[in-house]
């Protein structure tokens, strides 16, 4: 991490100086283009108010004006077509280093290109460190909360680096660069925030649905709390900008003043939250997703069977039938396919409402299914997912043993991440369930994933914030310098 950050530094010096020495050299001569409309009664003016310009060419070509200038004092020096019935005119400002700039001081000069182009550059490498972890991180255990964050930064680095990309052709300096970052942040949010909306109702339907099932809890009620976080991120600048304009004690558009200026810090950071928040969650769903499309190999000695909640009778619950059965397949699999068998291991303690333990009772149904006893390894003392995989690895007591676990299809990813937690290696199987769990499962385990790695997304988000904060900064002073 820390060498990826260095090297990470090192080309974004190595591109600052390449890119400083660029325009240095070729900044003292700008070409400055204007439309004539097809005019041919106009009348070029050169005001020079403060700074010294010469002229070295000056042409037309298909409706426009070109003229090409070099610096000869630094200052101010002032364009003007006069059609005679109304003027066109642009600014340029020469540096004490003559370079020259289009608008003000902080605009688009001779070759100033380079500096989308450098971004991009430093985008595409931080893209491919990220892509190269996230592809290792998978290989060597696809279950680990790294996992999500890795790729959760992948699409967020990757919408501005296609944005930045589109700037290259039409760079009009760091002033645009500044809006074109806020108002990207504001495009993406726009695209997801629609689609966000559909999975908040979508959440919010399953809530009640998990509620008339499971009953009322916190942990039912997460995907409805952060649909409603979101939501009201989203229209909070826009709620903000209201405020300003009614208090009037701000003028939001005096670019001499610092009120724009604060408001584009509070619009960027707000919409910064929301997409990376929304990359973030994308990434949760597309882990868990590959989780349970992920085959496990079939070279399995154990299969660890998760229990939950059995009927009042001692028998199985549909739920959790379910992922005996689908134990019960993958072992029928890998015997067929390699001659390879496995010992199951059901896991789950008798609940103050139950007549016997989960593993009791699947055992059982073990049995029923023709399954010997010497291949069932009976787990029947823990009362949570943690528990069950502890208790299993520890009753199976083999390091070298290749193990496998059972469980709910929405239930995976978690069930791999609490492995992974107590450095366990193991691959899972989920079987099929309502689909009201899943949306559930998607926001447990990305809040989980905020949590588990909130270093890496602190870190990341701060720097971020940083880098836009500065550039609205030279904003401010480039336009009350």
């Amino acid at each position: 991490m820390r060498n990826n950050i260095k090297k990470v530094l090192l080309l974004s010096v190595v591109l600052f100086v390449a890119s400083f020495f660029i325009i240095t050299t070729m900044g003292k001569t700008y070409t400055v283009t204007f439309d004539i409309n097809n005019t041919s009664d106009y009348k070029l003016i050169i005001e020079e108010d403060t700074g010294k310009i010469e002229v070295l060419d000056e042409k037309e070509k298909n409706g426009n004006y070109i003229i090409k200038v070099k610096s000869k004092k630094a200052g101010r020096v002032n364009l003007f077509f006069d059609y005679g019935e109304y003027q066109t005119g642009k600014i340029l400002y020469i540096h004490k280093n003559m370079i020259i700039t289009e608008d003000n001081i902080l605009g688009k000069s001779t070759a100033s290109e380079v500096i989308p182009l450098s971004l991009s550059i430093i985008l595409l490498y931080i893209l491919f460190l990220l892509i190269k972890g996230y592809k290792q991180n998978i290989k060597e255990n696809i279950y680990q909360y790294k996992n999500i964050a890795y790729l959760g930064i992948i699409i967020f680095c990757s919408f501005f680096l296609v944005d930045n990309a589109v700037s290259i052709i039409n760079y009009r300096g760091l002033f645009e660069t500044v809006n074109r970052v806020i108002n990207s942040l504001i495009f993406v949010s726009s695209i997801l925030l629609p689609l966000f909306f559909i999975t908040f109702i979508l959440v919010t339907i399953s809530n009640i649905n998990l509620i008339r099932k499971e009953g009322l809890s916190l942990r039912n009620l997460l995907g409805l709390f952060l649909g409603i976080f979101i939501c009201l991120l989203t229209v909070l600048p826009n709620y903000i900008y209201g405020l300003l304009m009614q208090s009037g004690k701000i003028n939001i558009y005096n670019l001499n003043s610092a009120g724009p200026y604060i408001y584009n810090s509070i619009e960027s950071l707000v919409y910064l939250t929301v997409v990376y928040l929304e990359c973030v969650l994308i990434a949760t769903i597309i882990v868990a997703i590959k989780s349970v499309k992920s085959k496990p190999k079939m070279n399995k000695d154990y299969m660890i069977i998760l229990g939950c909640k059995i009927l009042n009778d001692g028998s199985l619950t549909p739920l959790l039938k379910g992922r005996v059965d689908r134990a019960i397949e993958f072992r029928n699999e890998q015997l067929k396919t390699t001659g390879k068998d496995l010992i199951f291991v059901p896991s789950g303690g008798k609940g103050n409402d139950e007549i016997i333990s989960e593993a009791e009772s699947m055992k059982k149904y073990l049995l029923e299914q023709g399954i010997k006893e010497k291949n069932i390894l009976v787990e029947n003392k823990s009362k949570s997912t943690y528990e069950n995989i502890k208790f299993s690895y520890k009753l199976i007591n083999d390091k070298k043993a290749n193990i496998g676990f059972s469980t709910t299809n929405y239930h995976v990813m978690r069930a791999g991440l609490i492995a992974a937690e107590q450095g366990i290696k193991v691959e899972g199987i989920g079987s099929k369930t309502k689909s009201y769990f899943w949306i559930n499962a998607f926001i447990r385990e990305f809040i989980g994933t905020l949590y588990s790695e909130r270093k890496k997304h602190i870190i990341f988000f701060f720097i971020i914030n940083i880098i836009i904060i500065i550039m609205i900064l030279i904003t401010y002073l480039g336009n009350n310098i």
